[in-house]
């Protein structure tokens, strides 16, 4: 199919700029939200929430904030780089290095670095995040694979971005026609993140469909279960957004490779918004799950966050029920959180909480069947 210059035409340095201001507001709001919705459900922040905040804070330098940063450099590119406007040739046409040719390039090395260490960090976030809630042994050991594909995912990516001219300033100071000499094949480098990407969205999102659907739960509860945690699933559309974009530069690159090296700023512009978009809204999605005490109906009663299927007399049982149970009490429609059963890997019981004397129970636990949400 051909691919005309005016495709690249919706991507302007008003429509950049603000994507840039709007998508870098957004997830501090949203990180927000999830850390009250905490606050609310009365429980502990965990390492998922920490992961995400990671996501959005360098650890070591607060005040460096890593989607923040991606939003502030793509602004940078787009007022000073030149990105998403036609590139400044000489008087015969000729390529020529401009301050704003370098800014722009500058700016997209920092961005393609920054922006995949995030996505890497988020989809850890999720992965925790379900630990957390399904502490079923086979779910912990496929989540704990996934999680290692993601962080070798992440590293390799990261890595390669950093590493991808030799030496690294060749990336900015030289034409990207020239790249073949000293740099990796960009393009499909590129080709390869986005694709990979989008399949470990795909992976990490189904992970524990099958888990919920194995619950002794009724299948109208496990729908909403399941919807619930398919809120993260918005950003699937931005990844396949970033995908489509960035499959018509390769085509533009392909049918007119000496116009896309003369004006590489602006036909490149789409991917570069695509992919700050999908940094932003992978975070959003990834909170959007815990946010469920915010728009609960009961959620100043008994709620908390919890697990499906939790062991709660790990180690002894000096403790309370009631004490060793409360992290993970909620309750569905008014219905106490003393109602729920007792039960094992196999098939639900129908013996009670509260018809278990505590000296009976085993001290190498009893899974306890909960739900996580409380009702519509």
């Amino acid at each position: 199919m051909q691919i005309s210059t005016r495709t690249f035409d919706q991507y302007t340095k008003p429509v950049l700029v603000g994507n840039g201001v709007t998508f870098t507001i957004l997830p501090i709001i949203i990180v927000g939200l999830r850390f009250y919705a905490r606050r609310v459900a009365r429980v502990a922040p965990g390492i998922d929430d920490w992961c995400i905040v990671g996501a959005l804070v360098n650890i070591r330098k607060p005040l460096i904030v890593l989607c923040t940063a991606a939003g502030v450099v793509l602004i940078l590119a787009a007022e000073i780089g030149g990105l998403g406007q036609h590139q400044q040739l000489g008087p015969g046409g000729e390529l020529i290095h401009t301050a704003a040719l370098t800014t722009y390039e500058k700016c997209r090395y920092i961005n393609e670095i920054i922006t995949t260490l995030n996505l890497g960090l988020v989809k850890i976030s999720i992965l925790l995040f379900y630990r957390r809630i399904f502490a079923v042994r086979p779910f912990k050991a496929a989540s704990a694979v996934m999680m290692t594909t993601v962080a070798c995912w992440a590293v390799a990516f990261t890595s390669a971005m950093a590493a991808q001219c030799n030496p690294v300033p060749y990336f900015w100071e030289s034409f990207e026609i020239d790249y073949p000499k000293n740099c990796l094949d960009v393009q499909k480098m590129y080709q390869a993140l986005a694709w990979s990407d989008l399949a470990l969205d795909i992976l990490v999102l189904a992970l524990p469909i099958p888990v919920v659907a194995s619950l002794q739960l009724p299948w109208r509860t496990k729908i909403k279960v399941i919807d619930i945690l398919m809120l993260g699933s918005v950003v699937l559309a931005s990844g396949i957004a970033r995908v489509t974009s960035f499959m018509q530069v390769v085509d533009f690159t392909n049918q007119n490779p000496e116009a896309y090296f003369k004006d590489t700023p602006y036909i490149t512009a789409g991917p570069l918004f695509w992919l700050f978009a999908e940094n932003a809204i992978a975070i959003i999605g990834a909170c959007l799950p815990t946010l469920a005490p915010l728009w609960s109906r009961e959620r100043l009663t008994q709620y908390r966050t919890g697990s499906y299927v939790r062991r709660v007399w790990p180690k002894s049982n000096s403790k309370s029920y009631d004490e060793l149970e409360r992290p993970y009490r909620v309750t569905i429609k008014g219905e106490h959180a003393s109602n729920r059963h007792l039960v094992g890997l196999g098939p639900a019981t129908s013996v009670t909480a509260d018809d278990v004397a505590l000296e009976d129970r085993p001290r190498n636990g009893i899974n306890v069947q909960t739900t996580l949400f409380s009702s519509y």
